[in-house]
């Protein structure tokens, strides 16, 4: 397990002062790279070795969002591997232990060079200190999309949306989602967002346009990112 603590600075609040979601998967993404850096499989071994992990799945159960100033903890563990695919959990707690959100992620480790997934070696498992699997309801990789969706603007990713795998990294799909959602959902505190499910399927790279359908049943509301083509680049799913 991996941990790093931090405070909930403004940067990364919303209205309500409390963290914010794509914030509060930041933190993850950057405890999963923290440990990488602080192994023996870091970013400089898998540029090496013509690999990288590609991130396939989230899935964030947000039992409450941190205040502002409030003192954090923010853990990682891999749990378990399965030919090409690694899993992981995340958990965020407060100072005195109490858990405030849990995560549950699933990744495939791609060869660079032949764009195709890849077995890890028996040097990468030892590379890896796996921990037992966290308690939580644990949703399917898939997203399964029900009803119909109405289509809205496309929009273009951005440069500064690019990571250093060359397309757009897996918050910003969240980020730009989240612009989606009605502005009641963002501010009526009766309907917060319980849980955050994301498939990638996709790379989104710079100057695509993605083109975003909407499909909204009850409290469940279900994004799909697609592209210009009819293909998806990924499907974002909040319960409120």
């Amino acid at each position: 397990m991996y941990n790093y603590q931090i405070r909930v600075g403004y940067s990364t609040t919303d209205r309500t002062l409390k963290m914010t979601v794509p914030a509060i998967l930041s933190c993850f993404q950057d405890a999963a790279i923290f440990e990488a850096e602080n192994g023996s499989i870091t970013m400089k071994y898998l540029k090496k070795h013509f690999l990288a992990w590609l991130l396939g799945a989230w899935q964030i159960v947000i039992l409450r969002r941190p205040m502002l100033n409030e003192m954090v903890n923010v853990m990682t563990m891999p749990y378990d591997f399965k030919g090409f695919l690694g899993y992981r959990n995340f958990l965020m707690t407060s100072e005195s232990g109490e858990a405030l959100v849990k995560g549950a992620s699933i990744w495939s480790l791609i060869d660079t060079q032949k764009g195709h997934p890849t077995k890890l070696t028996e040097e990468m498992i030892q590379g890896y200190e796996l921990s037992e699997k966290i308690e939580m309801d644990y949703a399917p990789r898939k997203i399964v999309i029900k009803g119909s969706g109405e289509q809205k603007d496309a929009f273009a990713v951005r440069r500064y949306q690019i990571d250093s795998n060359g397309h757009m990294n897996n918050v910003e799909y969240v980020k730009l989602a989240m612009e989606l959602l009605s502005q009641q959902a963002l501010n009526d505190t009766a309907q917060q967002i319980q849980q955050l499910r994301v498939e990638y399927k996709n790379p989104a790279f710079a100057g695509a346009l993605v083109v975003p359908v909407v499909y909204q049943q009850d409290n469940r509301m279900q994004i799909a990112l697609n592209n210009t083509e009819g293909g998806v680049y990924a499907v974002v799913e909040f319960l409120l």
